[in-house]
């Protein structure tokens, strides 16, 4: 009874594109690759679909082979059922002749097939002997089983084995390792070691074919081949299956006089070794075979050393495929964290992946929005919009990282930052009201890239608040998003959306202007109730343009004498002030709270004023 039907895909006169096995009642259709197909296919890798496997064996442009060629289908009883399902190419098969299209045929294996420049050979383990045809083979011990029963080499004894070598064999011994271990080192170091390593397996073992494997969906494909010529077999099935199934290195002198039609016929002897990963996994083998010539004798048989050198190889390999793995996953965890932060704090959380935890910090959050975004963008289309946008954004993004903050979102035509995480900044108020200056000191160049496009110049709503936060993944396990959470990033936006009422481009709050020092022009503005957030908050303007120390002087007498209770007081102060400085939002916006309340007389007067919207 049929166990697996051993398939083997070739193309010409190089070696294998890829080795599987079916089982019965699994099927598999072959042709070229489908451009139309939901998923993209790739050359020579199989996959599911529609409850079946399929393998492109050819390119779009290989018109000697349809989309859909062939349809394979192990039987029970050691036979295998063959579809042509071309409707106009017919199919040579070894055996009986030509599959017409449309045609389906039952034969006995082994068989081989042709499709253009395609040969697929088909084979059969069955059930009563799961090793490959007149063959006995031979295994080391795996990796795990050496380390377990402590059966490397102690001191001494390596000693005691070469002084009863002869000078020519220990030069042989040491060439080998020197090899081997220049292997070993290009694992560690480069991306050629799969060519190394095929090319060891021919140089030292001096068989004809060397060669990597790479064990994926299901099937063996070749990563590299060295030969020390044309070669005719192609590597063995069955022992491939063998180091897939029991993770162990063989190695095997053929029977001579094993079925010319077996898998293994041209083969004189062989050796394949498991590539293992960190769980233990094969992923692929380092394989070498003799092809046998039957007009000559045959060459000597593989040794017990000969095959631990592959294995050796082998785990060489191992070691270079978890190195690149590792640079990979390192990569892709840079790219991502330079998304978000510097490249110095990218590479320092590269190296302590810890910083990343939640935890809770004292942190600063800015948001900044470009004002006008939805006039601007009815009058330049989509496209140019984004354009725009895309501009702004990049050059409000620079000026974030130049004072070591972090990138935390953009949210349409808004930008969100932090300073005081993943590495503590002690001056992270500092960091973010320089950053909010350098923001709208930027909208000069800007301006000298986009006024005449928009038709006026851009400018920004920034809003800064200090707090204590926690810090850590605020996306997901699908979409990182590093950033703050807590009711103080709330209050940060809300700032950002005075700033609209009071007319400044900064505004920050009381616990941001705590932790400021003098080298910034402050002045309170007012107190006020944001959307949402039931206790007052103060709010201050950092001062961008200079100059304005009388100004904000004028400004803060007039408030406390709003806060005072005296409108009348207050509405003279602030007439003075628009009188040298007119048009200072924030004087306008007091001035009209000071005459309603002129006309009002409220009873219970509050100073907090409740803003309109966020």
């Amino acid at each position: 009874m049929i166990e697996a039907l051993n398939l083997s895909v070739r193309t010409g006169d190089a070696a294998d594109a890829v080795t599987m096995s079916l089982k019965p009642g699994e099927t598999l259709e072959m042709g070229r690759l489908d451009a139309s197909a939901h998923d993209a296919e790739r050359l020579f890798v199989p996959h599911h679909v529609a409850g079946i496997i399929r393998l492109p064996i050819a390119t779009i442009t290989q018109t000697s082979i349809s989309r859909r060629q062939l349809r394979i289908e192990p039987l029970p009883d050691g036979r295998v059922r063959i579809t042509n399902l071309s409707s106009s190419i017919a199919m040579p098969c070894s055996g009986f002749g030509t599959i017409a299209p449309h045609a389906t045929v039952e034969h006995p294996l082994p068989l081989s097939l042709r499709a253009g420049p395609i040969t697929v050979v088909l084979d059969a383990d069955s059930d009563d002997d799961s090793r490959p045809a007149g063959d006995v083979l031979r295994a080391l011990a795996n990796t795990a089983e050496q380390q377990e029963s402590g059966s490397f080499l102690k001191g001494g004894v390596l000693a005691a084995v070469v002084a009863n070598m002869p000078p020519a064999a220990i030069d042989a011994l040491v060439s080998w390792w020197r090899n081997v271990i220049a292997v070993l080192q290009s694992a560690s170091t480069s991306d050629d070691f799969f060519q190394q390593a095929a090319r060891a397996v021919v140089q030292l073992v001096g068989l004809d074919v060397g060669a990597v494997f790479l064990y994926e969906s299901g099937g063996w494909r070749p990563a590299c081949v060295e030969t020390m010529g044309p070669q005719a077999a192609r590597p063995s099935a069955g022992v491939l299956r063998r180091v897939l199934e029991e993770k162990r290195t063989f190695f095997s002198r053929v029977n001579a006089g094993a079925d010319v039609l077996s898998s293994i016929a041209a083969i004189d002897t062989y050796v394949a070794s498991p590539i293992i990963d960190r769980s233990g996994e094969v992923i692929g083998a380092v394989y070498g075979h003799r092809s046998r010539d039957l007009a000559h004798a045959a060459g000597a048989e593989i040794s017990y050393l000969e095959a631990l050198l592959v294995q050796t190889l082998a785990s060489g390999v191992a070691a270079g495929l978890a190195r690149m793995e590792q640079e990979k996953s390192s990569l892709a965890r840079k790219v991502q964290f330079e998304q978000f932060f510097t490249p110095e704090l990218a590479s320092q959380l590269e190296s302590q992946p810890d910083l990343l935890a939640g935890r809770d910090a004292d942190v600063t959050v800015l948001f900044c929005d470009i004002r006008g975004f939805s006039s601007v963008s009815e009058k330049l289309g989509p496209e140019q919009t984004m354009n725009w946008v895309g501009s702004v954004l990049s050059t409000l993004s620079d000026q974030v990282a130049a004072t070591g903050g972090v990138l935390v979102d953009y949210i349409g035509d808004e930008l969100m930052a932090m300073w005081g995480a993943p590495s503590p900044q002690p001056e992270h108020a500092v960091f973010a009201c320089h950053t909010a200056r350098r923001m709208v000191e930027c909208g000069a160049e800007i301006d000298a890239r986009w006024r005449q496009v928009i038709g006026s110049p851009t400018q920004f709503g920034i809003g800064v608040n200090s707090s204590r936060a926690r810090v850590g993944n605020t996306g997901s396990s699908r979409k990182f998003k590093y950033g703050p959470l807590g009711g103080g990033v709330n209050v940060a936006s809300r700032a950002q959306g005075a700033t609209k009422y009071l007319k400044v481009p900064i505004i920050v709050t009381g616990s941001t202007r705590e932790l400021l020092d003098d080298s910034f022009l402050i002045r309170r503005l007012c107190r006020v109730r944001l959307v949402n957030i039931a206790t007052p908050v103060d709010l201050y303007e950092v001062d961008c343009s200079g100059g304005r120390q009388e100004m904000f002087g004028q400004y803060g007498t007039a408030l406390a004498a709003f806060d005072a209770g005296d409108f009348s007081t207050t509405t003279k102060l602030l007439g003075n002030l628009l009188s040298i400085w007119p048009g200072d939002g924030p004087s306008l916006a007091l001035l009209s709270r000071s005459v309603d309340c002129m006309i009002r007389e409220p009873r219970d007067f509050t100073p907090v004023w409740e803003l309109p919207g966020k």
